[in-house]
């Protein structure tokens, strides 16, 4: 099974008046300090213990009891990834260089040890006896996910070819590594000149580099959306988009279509005509035509109206005087204008109201109602960087202790450069040795300018709810073992209850809660909060055909029987697919860290997903937002179980009936088939 386990997204607040009986201690036992030297010495100590252990288990795999070895062989793999949790997440969050690249060589280990153990043939043998006489549905349902895991790793084949297979997922993880660490390293920047700087928010303009006769602008994810949807100057936009859209460069391309070949030499070993067939194998939508039809659908309906909204703002270009074609580095600067002028929605303005405390509090004061549990902010703080926060987690009703989150939410050079909740370690409970889970937001917020706190835009907000809503899955999960736990759920159905809780952010009354002006201290005005609704849609065309683009290329990519050149498909399907033409002279697959992050042939699971967050929002819309007998159902029925329980079935639990799709087409303004 895989040891190296990502998540989603966590926070915390403290709930006044609520009682915690014994709270946890600012240790979670990871040693965040750890030297690059130790890094590789712990990892190798600890790969090297649990494979002896591994080895003694399968020498009486023909003799003991199939249950007992497979629960066996699921705590020691346990152990290994609890005593390696911090080893493996350095890479993404160590301030030191060479600890990175420590633990980039530790994390290669660790996919290598699960590569190996998933394609042990005792093991799965011991799976495949389980999954006949282990006597509880939780041993039955742990066994299945062994036997899965080493059909898919050619646990069944003949030694020859298992072996082949095994070399071929390691190469495969040592890949995407180096893709994932070229973006976490890059240091890419364009320079500015002060007219160009005048268009920018001066509170931006004041957390940038002074050069001569400007500034220099890092380009990243914290800084994209304000500089792209502020800056007036279109070679200035052109600029900064282009090296956005060059991160990880050539060499992350190459990456990129070394892995694609691999993979399909994979599947091909492992009896499945393409990637994307091998992966949808073990996932709700099951197969890739039934996902590209879906994705077909999805964009032919909304295409139009992409086309219709860039036309709008490409007539607004030209009103500027501007009569150069309307390009993709253009988009977010008109489309922001378009919210000011025909909705009112001036975004500068609107992070006024949203200072990261009151964000951050507000939004877990929400989920403690609604879930039943308490966060408590400890302080100092056991981490591993400054400015990194703690939180421990206990149930509101009994008191008794849940676990820990840390929020490292602001950007740093090598630190990952996305946004995400990474579940660092795993809970367990049912065998000895349980673990408390621990999880960590991982993200990169724009910076508040010297001595302020940082102002966030409502996409900012709505991505935090979101990821908050991963955590949570996370943490409540109850399954009695790691690899049941929290969101190891089927992948197509991972982003649903965050996606569900992505409406929130859209209710009047919620964003009263979550919001306060930074100077006044008052909520958003009922006036902005009906401009920001009235403004929810206005890009819904370009969003989701971009989402249906995105979608096609990864299972475009991984369903062809023939070698396909990574950027010469993108640029071609998006100008299928979208409203907006590729930018020449870009290589943005090279920045798409979905497909070698562990979405490959899965990042439809996005849209796929909302059709089940959709339905699942319909049951708090008739029994309350904040309704905590609403939020206790939901709790009990789609996160505590983890794996435990199929999808569909945890669906079913919750709403009572089957899904229906009829709330996702009516979200995203497509009729019904």
């Amino acid at each position: 099974m895989k040891l190296e386990r990502l998540l989603v997204l966590s926070l915390g607040s403290v709930a006044a008046g609520t009682a915690i009986a014994a709270p946890l201690p600012a240790d979670t036992g990871l040693p965040w300090n750890l030297s690059a030297a130790q890094v590789t010495a712990t990892c190798k100590q600890e790969i090297a213990r649990t494979q002896k252990a591994i080895d003694a288990i399968d020498a009486r795999a023909a003799t003991d009891s199939k249950p007992v070895l497979l629960e066996e062989i699921e705590r020691a793999t346990a152990d290994m990834g609890d005593a390696l949790a911090a080893q493996v997440l350095l890479m993404n969050i160590s301030v030191q260089k060479d600890v990175r690249g420590a633990s980039a060589g530790c994390v290669d280990e660790v996919n290598a040890f699960s590569v190996k153990l998933s394609a042990d043939s005792a093991v799965y043998a011991i799976a495949q006896g389980a999954m006949k006489t282990a006597p509880m549905p939780a041993e039955r349902r742990l066994a299945q996910l062994y036997a899965e895991s080493g059909r898919r790793t050619g646990a069944g084949l003949p030694a020859a070819q298992r072996a082949q297979v095994t070399e071929l997922l390691d190469r495969l993880n040592r890949l995407q590594t180096e893709f994932g660490r070229a973006l976490g390293e890059d240091k890419s920047s364009i320079t500015i000149d002060a007219k160009e700087a005048e268009s920018l928010p001066p509170a931006f303009v004041r957390t940038l580099k002074p050069t001569t006769g400007g500034y220099q602008v890092n380009v990243n994810e914290s800084t994209a959306t304000q500089f792209l949807s502020n800056e007036q100057s279109a070679a200035a936009r052109k600029r900064f988009y282009v090296v956005y859209n060059n991160r990880g460069g050539q060499r992350n391309v190459k990456r990129l279509a070394d892995a694609v070949a691999l993979r399909m030499q994979i599947a091909h070993a492992l009896g499945f005509k393409t990637w994307a067939a091998y992966q949808l194998d073990v996932k709700m939508a099951k197969t890739p035509d039934r996902v590209l039809e879906f994705l077909n659908k999805v964009d032919s309906v909304l295409l139009p109206k992409a086309r219709t909204e860039v036309a709008v703002l490409a007539a607004m270009k030209k009103a500027d005087g501007d009569q150069t074609p309307f390009a993709s580095p253009d988009y977010n600067f008109y489309e922001h204008r378009l919210e000011k002028t025909k909705y009112d929605v001036d975004e500068e303005a609107l992070r006024q109201y949203f200072p990261v405390g009151k964000v951050i509090s507000s939004v877990l004061g929400i989920y403690q109602k609604l879930l039943g549990v308490h966060f408590e902010e400890i302080k100092p703080a056991m981490s591993w960087a400054p400015g990194v926060t703690e939180y421990a987690i206990s149930d509101s009703a009994s008191g008794k202790p849940i676990g820990w989150f840390f929020l490292d939410l602001y950007p740093r050079e090598g630190k990952f450069n996305h946004f995400a909740t990474f579940a660092i370690r795993a809970g367990r409970g049912a065998s000895p040795g349980g673990q408390r889970p621990v999880s960590a937001i991982i993200g990169n917020w724009p910076v508040g300018e010297p001595g302020k706190p940082a102002l966030l835009s409502h996409s900012d907000v709505v991505t935090f709810f979101h990821e908050f809503g991963h955590l949570m899955h996370q943490t409540l999960s109850r399954a009695p073992y790691e690899t049941l736990f929290g969101s190891n759920v089927r992948q197509d159905f991972v982003e649903a209850p965050s996606q569900m809780l992505e409406n929130w952010m859209w209710q009047p009354s919620i964003l009263k809660e979550v919001s306060a002006n930074i100077k006044t201290g008052e909520p958003l005005p009922d006036a902005l909060i009906k401009k920001i609704i009235a403004a929810k849609h206005v890009a819904d065309g370009v969003y989701y055909s971009t989402q249906a683009f995105y979608a096609t290329y990864d299972m475009r990519l991984h369903s062809s029987d023939t070698s396909l050149d990574p950027t010469k498909l993108w640029f071609d399907l998006k100008s299928q697919m979208t409203a907006l033409p590729q930018e020449p002279g870009t290589v943005p697959e090279a920045g798409f860290g979905h497909l070698m992050g562990g979405y490959d042939a899965g990042y439809y699971g996005y849209l796929w997903s909302l059709v089940y967050a959709q339905d699942m929002f319909s049951v708090f819309q008739k029994g309350g937002l904040e309704d905590p007998a609403t939020g206790m159902h939901y709790r009990k029925e789609i996160l505590e179980p983890g794996a435990l329980v199929e999808p569909d079935a945890l669906l079913h639990n919750f709403l009572g009936r089957d899904v229906s799709f009829e709330p996702f087409y009516k979200y995203i303004g497509v009729s019904a088939p």
